[in-house]
């Protein structure tokens, strides 16, 4: 009886070890994609980081460029009235030089016209009365005249002096404004660089956004789906221990199994041309001797590779390798709350996945040997032979 008990639990509990193994392979690959999310969610904060360092440093260059424009234009604002003002002083000081030019004329040509004459008779050492009266004239004239070019030129060489400090200031501004240009053209260059670089890291920001996304999307079906894998574990293991309970009791088995009725008509096989080789319900064990309630049954494929399909329009609910002898299992969602299951797949065809609706007669994929098919209806086993014709 030991040995029986053992054989039970190990059968029994032949669907549960596949969905631990399962669930372990499952939290691998959500290590996995949680290293990967860590790196990306590390990658991203650093290129934040720069994003951020750049715009700090290019507001600050910005601020610098703004007060260099002010001090080129008030800079270029003083050159421009000293330049007014050199015009000016140049503009004075063709007029004194025509003026001066003038009086000298005009000196000369009195001189030639008036005193000529007294000046020939003084050096002749000869003077007359008329001619001593046009000497004194003479010098009279000649001293204020030459007292009135004397002023003229101070004023000139005061002119020329303030136009020689108009140079110079000039002459320090356009050294000012040139190096506040360059400084200008160097602060605009690097702000053009450092918006460059900004692109460049708003690209890669979106790229590594996407990834981002994608391995945190994968990592949240993951861990969705870790969770269903232990719910439905939890449940076989639940049902598998009620199993053992009742295959090693001495009580009526039967009454200790609830199955589903069905009314309905007669749909499809999912296995076409088939044949049965294990039927539902309780059969004896032919080793053991011992009570086993199948929940399925088991066809044999008219052929290797032979094409499984669904037997009814439904949703797809699970669509994985189980792993052990119940290889690839896919399970179907109906109306009237009826499941089908279809394991020992060899192949899922390329199309199924969870999710996806599918129709009456879809592929769902291959087995080599054998299928075996079990229904529910609201959460009770129901004898599949019940529902489909062979």
């Amino acid at each position: 009886m030991k040995k029986i008990t053992i054989f039970l639990i190990l059968f029994s509990l032949l669907f549960s070890s596949s969905i631990t193994n399962k669930i372990r392979e499952q939290k691998r690959e959500l290590r996995l994609k949680q290293k990967q999310y860590n790196r990306m969610d590390k990658k991203l904060a650093k290129i934040a980081k720069e994003i951020i360092d750049i715009k700090s440093k290019n507001r600050i260059l910005s601020k610098k460029l703004t007060r260099l424009e002010k001090k080129i234009r008030k800079s270029q604002y003083i050159y421009d009235n000293l330049t007014k003002k050199k015009i000016d002083i140049d503009k004075k000081l063709s007029e004194l030089n025509d003026i001066i030019e003038e009086k000298q004329d005009k000196f000369i040509a009195l001189v030639a016209d008036k005193f000529s004459m007294a000046l020939v008779l003084e050096e002749l050492k000869q003077p007359t009365a008329k001619s001593i009266i046009l000497q004194e004239a003479y010098k009279v004239y000649a001293k204020k005249n030459n007292k009135e070019i004397e002023k003229l030129k101070n004023e000139l060489e005061k002119l020329n002096i303030k136009e020689d400090f108009l140079k110079q200031e000039q002459k320090k501004l356009e050294d000012k404004i040139n190096i506040y240009k360059k400084d200008r053209d160097e602060y605009r260059a690097n702000i053009q660089q450092q918006e460059e670089i900004l692109q460049r890291l708003a690209t890669d920001r979106a790229i590594y956004k996407k990834r981002f996304n994608a391995i945190r999307d994968a990592r949240r079906a993951l861990q969705k789906n870790l969770n269903r894998l232990k719910i439905l574990k939890r449940d076989k293991d639940e049902e598998s221990y009620k199993e053992i309970k009742v295959a090693t009791s001495h009580r009526n088995h039967k009454k200790r199994v609830k199955v589903a009725k069905y009314r309905g008509g007669k749909t499809i096989s999912p296995l076409e041309g088939s044949r049965l080789i294990k039927r539902f319900g309780t059969y004896i064990d032919p080793i053991y001797k011992f009570k086993i309630f199948n929940k399925s049954i088991t066809l044999k494929a008219p052929y290797k590779g032979a094409k499984v399909r669904t037997v009814l329009d439904g949703k797809i609910v699970f669509a994985e390798n189980s792993g052990g002898m119940l290889g690839k299992v896919v399970i179907i969602a109906h109306s009237n709350n009826i499941h089908t299951i279809y394991a020992k797949l060899s192949r899922l065809a390329p199309n199924i996945q969870v999710g996806r609706r599918v129709s009456k007669g879809s592929i769902i994929g291959k087995v080599n040997s054998t299928l075996m098919f079990e229904v529910t209806k609201n959460n009770r086993h129901l004898n599949p032979l019940k529902l489909i014709r062979l």
